[in-house]
């Protein structure tokens, strides 16, 4: 694995602890992936000039449940909403760091074993709130410009907070 890759998987990474924290939900990162029940699964590309790949979140029925915030049980419309969300922290924060992507429509397919033939490890989690617990599990796919390199985050470029939004 790359630096960049390595660099691009802490930011992935980053970003789902803080979208789960945002719906009161605990994160803690796990070596082993979950065991191969019945997943959700939100895929989202995204392409740019420099940059271009894809983020699949895979959970389970309970976390992605646990995390809406309506709990109408609509899993399948929310692990699209999350990996939206997901992807959009994402490329707020390529943004900041001087890369420029824009983002696909999220695919949902629900599995009961799906593994990626990826660049990188897997990040798996298991997610918490109340007594209630589930698992979910991140991959980064990612294609570069031959020696792109990252700058260090602005907080003046013009982007809305997270969970903000601009009307035009």
């Amino acid at each position: 694995m790359t630096a960049l890759q390595e660099t691009l998987r802490g930011l992935i990474t980053e970003k789902a602890a803080e979208l789960f924290g945002a719906y009161d939900v605990r994160c803690d990162f796990v070596d082993t992936p979950p065991s191969a029940d019945k997943l959700m699964c939100g895929i989202l590309g995204f392409t740019g000039d420099k940059l271009c790949g894809s983020v699949v979140m895979s959970a389970s029925h309970d976390a992605v449940a646990l995390s809406n915030p309506i709990g109408d049980g609509a899993t399948r419309g929310w692990i699209a909403e999350l990996t939206n969300q997901l992807v959009g922290r994402f490329k707020n924060e390529l943004f900041r760091r001087g890369v420029e992507v824009a983002m696909s429509v999220p695919v949902v397919l629900t599995a009961t074993q799906l593994t990626p033939v990826t660049q990188s490890q897997p990040t798996c989690m298991q997610v918490a709130k109340g007594t209630m617990s589930g698992s979910v599990t991140l991959w980064l796919e990612i294609e570069a410009e031959s020696g792109l390199v990252l700058t260090e985050p602005t907080e003046d470029t013009a982007i809305a907070a997270e969970g903000e939004s601009f009307m035009f």
